[in-house]
């Protein structure tokens, strides 16, 4: 009886590890899924525009698109003023980061963009989009857009 007890016991044993295993792989599935439903959210992109703020027709706009961290600046009229734009991120202290002013004033259907790795994912992002005399004047006629982040 003795050989009989310890062979239960030694599959008590290896069937309590092997029980401890399955929970543990089911542990493993369900911290994955926790992962790809804590993440899944930042993959969402907050893309934006903003125009100029001018009387009558719009001379230019800044787009935003959060997916590739690029934000582009059009000059849409036929003028000699450019357009300047840039884009702020929300910082956790409720300050905004400035990031670069991108001037183009090279005419009508004219752009250039800016890549820049934004810090802040999630935090909320303000367009700009003004008016500006040459690439050291003082923007004018600015309009802004916020994003959720």
């Amino acid at each position: 009886m003795a050989r009989r007890d310890h062979a239960r016991a030694a599959g008590d044993v290896y069937r309590g590890v092997a029980r401890r295993r399955a929970t543990g792989g089911v542990a493993a599935v369900a911290a994955v899924g926790t992962v790809l439903v804590i993440t899944a959210p930042s993959a969402l992109a907050a893309s934006g525009k903003a125009y100029t703020s001018d009387t009558g027709h719009i001379a230019g706009h800044t787009t935003f698109d959060d997916r590739i961290d690029v934000y582009t600046v059009y000059d849409d009229d036929k003028d000699s003023v450019g357009v300047v734009g840039w884009i702020q991120v929300q910082q956790a202290n409720g300050g905004w980061a400035t990031y670069e002013h991108v001037y183009v004033g090279t005419g009508e259907g004219t752009s250039r963009s800016a890549y820049h790795d934004i810090t802040r994912e999630s935090s909320p992002v303000r367009i700009w989009a003004c008016r500006q005399n040459g690439a050291s004047g003082t923007p004018f006629s600015c309009g802004t857009a916020v994003v959720a982040g």
